[in-house]
């Protein structure tokens, strides 16, 4: 099944990480620009955003990219519902068992990433490469990352009826 879902960059985590200082400028020694060449050879297309990179591809999982001080964070979101608690009229992402089921599902079988619901409703995934940028362990973690993509996708009968 051919996986499809229109990604939105979750601008709201960015600002409220952006504020908390926790990223920097690009990495000394072209760190950043290595990191982008190898994701364009990969076939993604990268554009400045804020401080970090907007990553898009035809067939893949769109995401930011954002270094941190120690390393990168890749991050992708998907627009989402919120839940209503039973018990009161506020919006709640942590009262669906099944909700919370599936993104345990998500996690366990995830290699590099974390999923999770966001306050705002939004799904999220995300994962960190620490350390100085390494071909060959960039690589890698690109592998993996597109992977939990997959993993995604095939929980996308399941997601559904929390996303938008």
């Amino acid at each position: 099944m051919h996986f499809q879902v229109q990604v939105k960059m979750s601008v709201l985590l960015i600002v409220l990480l952006l504020g908390s200082g926790a990223f920097v400028h690009a990495e000394e020694g072209g760190g950043r620009e290595r990191i982008v060449e190898h994701l364009e050879f990969l076939g993604y297309q990268c554009e400045p955003f804020h401080q970090g990179v907007k990553v898009t591809h035809p067939s893949k999982i769109g995401f930011l990219l954002v270094p941190l001080k120690d390393g990168i964070m890749v991050q992708a979101a998907f627009a989402g519902i919120e839940s209503q608690s039973q018990s009161s009229s506020v919006s709640s992402t942590d009262d669906d068992p099944s909700r919370l089921s599936i993104i345990n599902s998500l996690n366990q079988r995830a290699s590099v990433s974390r999923f999770f619901w966001a306050e705002t409703g939004e799904l999220v995934i995300r994962a960190s490469v620490l350390g100085a940028y390494d071909k060959r362990r960039f690589s890698t973690f690109m592998q993996a990352w597109e992977k939990d993509g997959q993993t995604l996708g095939q929980s996308y009968q399941h997601l559904r009826p929390y996303l938008k």
